[in-house]
């Protein structure tokens, strides 16, 4: 707490500033309360939300199909956290490898390489999920946008877990076995694509002319699309960046 005055630190029970002699108004003091409150109430939430982040990862990752049939409505903010990572594993791997490769040689820029990066990738996901809940309705299942976000939050648990275990290597310089791992998250997240529109059909009812499969057809043809538009954004972002960095000692 401080002195409306003077801003000079206050004890928590002080009635007078010791600095300019003003005394301390009650306002001040409800103030001071109503912020370390919602300080609080922030904290309880973070630990309540990693609490159950924590014990929804065993399942999603022992077994990640079963789970996306059954997710709730409070397995969305778990669901959120997993594709928010994944989007962020992915070009913090390349940053760390840039650097381990370059040995000093070029700094590669971390808002290029991972914040843009990073939010192309979530606009990506984003529209891919859109995709999904498409073809959702197409076979009439009776899911919600978020329904769906959270079926395939599910999913990609595994892909982000050894996304994880990627960026740690990458660190330490194992620079080969880093990228065969990435390789097999990518891979994984593909599978978890499909996996999607499985689980989805589950959802579907027995009059549904949209076969699973055909659902899968066109995720894959929209999901082609968007890494074309998006995909060509990013490397060519990449690139430059590399160019750019490479060309700068001369």
């Amino acid at each position: 707490m401080y002195c409306s005055q003077c801003n000079a630190p206050l004890e928590t029970d002080a009635k007078f500033c010791t600095n300019c002699g003003a005394k301390v108004t009650d306002v001040q003091t409800k103030a001071t309360a109503s912020k370390t409150e919602a300080t609080n109430d922030y904290v309880v939430q973070g630990k309540t939300i990693a609490k159950q982040y924590w014990s929804f990862l065993p399942n999603a990752l022992a077994h990640p199909f079963t789970t996306s049939k059954q997710v709730t409505e409070r397995d969305k903010i778990n669901a959120i956290i997993t594709i928010v990572l994944f989007s962020l594993l992915l070009p913090l791997y390349i940053y760390s490898s840039a650097r381990v490769v370059m040995h000093g040689f070029m700094s590669p820029s971390f808002a290029d390489i991972v914040i843009k990066p990073f939010f192309i990738l979530i606009i990506f996901f984003a529209l891919l999920i859109a995709v999904k809940f498409g073809v959702a309705k197409l076979m009439k299942a009776d899911v919600s946008f978020m329904y769906v976000v959270t079926s395939f939050g599910s999913l990609m648990v595994l892909p982000t877990a050894i996304a994880l275990a990627t960026w740690v290597f990458a660190l330490i310089g194992s620079i080969t076995f880093s990228s065969i791992l990435m390789l097999l998250a990518i891979s994984l997240t593909s599978i978890a694509s499909m996996a999607t529109v499985f689980s989805l059909k589950t959802k579907a009812p027995a009059t549904s002319k949209l076969d699973a499969v055909y659902g899968v057809v066109i995720t894959y043809v929209a999901m082609g699309i968007i890494l074309f538009i998006i995909g060509d954004s990013l490397l060519g972002n990449l690139l430059s960046e590399f160019q750019n960095n490479f060309y700068a000692p001369f």
